[in-house]
């Protein structure tokens, strides 16, 4: 498989957050360095680094401008608190299963039960003739995620 220059981004920034919970980095640093236009960085941070994946990106534009980026904790409790904030909102296709790859990683879900929670959001499953899949959609992943939260499973 071939690395685009956005995998090479995003594994630059992983592997400098490795040990830490935050990194303020420039924008135009950044850009040099991967001889890219600063478009590119905020791509990067508007798709990888999501509050859907475990992320927060703080941003201050300007001569004295950076990025800071940081990792939630790594309490799922918290996790769960955001994602279902989220839920407040219709969400794309894209979001949810954003959010669904993130329980995974944490552990929270196997990838089987993650497969099966994607299909119940799928557009071929919500088709429905007035267009509310994204409402219909945060509705459901709320529901799974509240069931998570209060961990009651028999």
């Amino acid at each position: 498989m071939n690395k685009t220059i956005s995998d090479t981004i995003e594994e630059f920034i992983m592997a400098s957050l490795d040990d830490d919970d935050f990194i303020e980095l420039s924008r135009n640093d950044l850009a040099k360095f991967f001889s890219c236009v600063p478009s590119q960085i905020n791509y990067v941070l508007n798709t990888r680094f999501t509050v859907n994946r475990g992320f927060v990106i703080e941003s201050q534009r300007g001569g004295g401008g950076y990025i800071k980026i940081v990792r939630m904790q790594d309490n799922n409790n918290n996790f769960l608190t955001n994602a279902l904030n989220m839920c407040t909102q219709p969400l794309s296709l894209t979001e949810g299963a954003q959010i669904i790859n993130h329980m995974v990683e944490r552990r929270l879900i196997s990838e089987r039960e993650a497969e099966l929670i994607k299909s119940t959001i799928s557009v071929k499953a919500l088709n429905n003739p007035i267009n509310i899949d994204n409402k219909l959609r945060s509705n459901i992943l709320a529901q799974v995620i509240i069931k998570l939260m209060k961990g009651d499973f028999k």
